[in-house]
């Protein structure tokens, strides 16, 4: 037998006490139980107490080793890691206007422009700082008589087919300008230019007469030769290129897609160039979104379908940049808001009036209503294009003044306050595009002269309406007293086309009827000398003149007001551009991912 089995039975053998109902023997063992459970639960009991303080105190010691350990991980690591932007994704950028051709003979629009800037090249092209700078063109060289330019171009040009880019492309695309019957818009001014190859990398341009601006011409967008040579020049703008083009630019064409809806949204589709002469982009792809109004623009960067939206109102800009998920950015144009004058009105005939209007004006109050606080833009020149107009001082807001000047000039405050003159009445006539921007302005600037005893009347015209015509309706027969109207000055300082009285005609752009002799001939001998103190001498008496003939007044330089998406890398405030599409100048270094990347030494 087992000892197990001999224990069991001698238990079982127990006899009970009737007094206590149990035998000494299981007495004993119960003590004997209890007294163990004493000594070693009870008694020690203080002991796991302690024991488990002490474990408590070792745990949070080694938590709190373990969080400085993290802490002291995270701050090193920040100082060899930053967040940078990195190659991929889609750029999803928006505009206002539509696209009706992908032929960049024939962009009007600035979603057209903007696509050729994307899918072609040119000879030059402007950058960040609105200096003309080179695309295709390594370089131009100009000889003694200023009439004559040779400029040479990229060897490693390649179209999106793959088919070397050459001289004989340019050749080809300034033959098609050149002919009126192609449409070009631009085909009056090549009529009297001469171009030849030279060789396979150099294309040689012989002017009438000398000309310092001509660089600036050759910003025009290359055709390919051998995808277009057999098309007829009368069915070009017809042709299928003119929706599935090939370019040599940084993007390539993908898709056209056109939609159905209310706001004629239309995409773009590009996808990048991984040939592109300039280098390869860093987005894989590029979608270039249109609508035909603000209000859809802004709607669809709201719901993050586009990334970035360009040339917004200056109303909405001041909303989405209030929103923390975007950026705003208000890179300078090199072009002027101003008020025209129509030297030609009756009332407008007396060049102390038009002083006494500028006197009158307070443009600071102007700037500060539209939003953006723009920069100024006194003078008919900017003066980032030539310095010494800085010293140039023109007439500051003082009422007193401008009352003073037109109690002289015969007009008396009646008994409502208007001015009148022969019993004629002082009411200026301001006309303007429909515009949030242009109407603030044109408000202000009639508010401003109510107090002088000057009455307004605003005239609207709405461009997209397709019975109002502005041009022809406004413009061509100057149906205006005051026109409140953007000049794009451009990247040389020659403003001959709008100051110069030979372009006082109806298709002209001397949009106040300027005509001055001493003016006449600082423009024409301006625009053809070379680049020296004598061109900028010039220049300044023209500005001079202009200051005393009060032609216009100058109000503020416009922004190219551009919202994205944080994260989203592209254009900066410290840009400045000839026209806003300049933007894409360096299109092959946006982004629009970040991530953690460790720094270079």
């Amino acid at each position: 037998m087992s000892r197990i089995d001999r224990s069991w039975q001698k238990f079982q053998n127990l006899r009970m006490n009737a007094k206590t109902g149990i035998s000494k023997g299981v007495r004993k063992a119960e003590d004997a139980t209890i007294g163990h459970a004493r000594r070693f639960i009870l008694d020690r009991w203080d002991n796991v107490y302690e024991a488990r303080r002490n474990i408590g105190i070792w745990l949070s010691g080694v938590g709190l080793l373990i969080f400085i350990m993290v802490a002291h991980f995270i701050f090193l690591r920040s100082g060899y890691t930053d967040i940078a932007p990195i190659r991929g994704g889609t750029y999803a950028e928006g505009m206002v206007g539509d696209i009706s051709t992908l032929n960049p003979i024939y962009a009007t629009t600035a979603s057209e422009i903007a696509a050729s800037r994307l899918m072609f090249s040119s000879l030059f092209r402007y950058d960040d700082t609105g200096s003309l700078s080179g695309d295709l063109a390594t370089g131009y060289n100009v000889d003694k008589t200023g009439k004559i330019y040779t400029v040479s171009l990229h060897q490693r040009a390649l179209w999106h087919d793959n088919t070397p880019l050459t001289v004989d492309d340019v050749i080809f695309t300034l033959n098609i300008i050149k002919r009126s019957s192609s449409g070009a818009p631009n085909s009056e001014g090549w009529r009297n230019i001469e171009f030849k190859k030279v060789d396979n990398t150099k294309i040689e341009f012989k002017l009438p007469s000398a000309y310092t601006p001509f660089p600036n011409t050759l910003t025009f967008s290359i055709l390919p030769k051998h995808i277009l040579e057999r098309v007829p020049i009368h069915s070009l703008r017809e042709d299928r290129f003119s929706n599935s083009p090939i370019g040599s630019g940084p993007f390539k064409f993908s898709l056209l897609q056109r939609t159905k809806e209310a706001n004629k949204h239309t995409v773009l589709h590009m996808i990048r160039n991984p040939r592109y002469y300039k280098g390869a982009s860093k987005v894989e792809r590029f979608q270039l979104h249109t609508y035909s109004d603000n209000e859809s623009l802004v709607t669809a960067l709201k719901s993050q379908s586009i990334n970035a939206a360009a040339d917004v109102t200056s109303d909405s800009f001041g909303k989405l940049t209030h929103d923390p998920r975007f950026n705003g950015y208000t890179p300078t144009i090199n072009a002027g808001v101003y008020a025209i004058l129509n030297t030609d009105s009756e009332i407008l005939k007396d060049a102390s009036v038009r002083s006494a209007l500028r006197y009158g004006l307070d443009i600071k109050r102007i700037k500060k209503d539209i939003g953006y606080n723009p920069l100024s833009a006194d003078l008919p020149i900017l003066d980032s294009q030539i310095a010494s107009l800085k010293n140039i001082k023109i007439s500051q807001y003082n009422q007193d003044k401008a009352n003073d000047i037109l109690e002289k000039a015969g007009w008396k405050r009646d008994v409502s306050g208007i001015r009148t003159k022969n019993n004629e009445k002082l009411i200026l006539r301001i006309a303007l595009k429909k515009d949030n921007e242009y109407e603030k302005v044109a408000k202000n600037i009639a508010d401003q002269w109510r107090l002088l005893g000057i009455e307004s009347q605003i005239s609207i015209t709405d461009t997209s309406d397709p019975t109002q015509n502005f041009a022809s309706l406004v413009l061509q027969p100057r149906d205006y007293d005051v026109l409140i109207y953007n000049l794009s000055v451009g990247a040389d300082p020659d403003v001959y086309a709008y100051w110069h009285s030979s372009q006082a005609v109806a298709r002209g752009l001397n949009l106040s009827n300027y005509k001055d002799g001493i003016s006449d001939d600082a423009l024409s001998s301006g625009r053809s000398r070379p680049k020296d103190s004598l061109r900028e001498a010039k220049y300044r008496n023209f500005v001079n003149r202009w200051i005393q003939q009060v032609p216009a007044i100058g109000l503020y330089r416009p922004a190219a007001l551009y919202v994205s998406l944080k994260g989203v890398q592209a254009v900066n405030s410290d840009m400045r551009f000839i026209l806003s599409t300049d933007r894409y100048f360096d299109v092959q270094n946006w982004t629009v991912r970040t991530n953690s990347v460790y720094k270079t030494p």
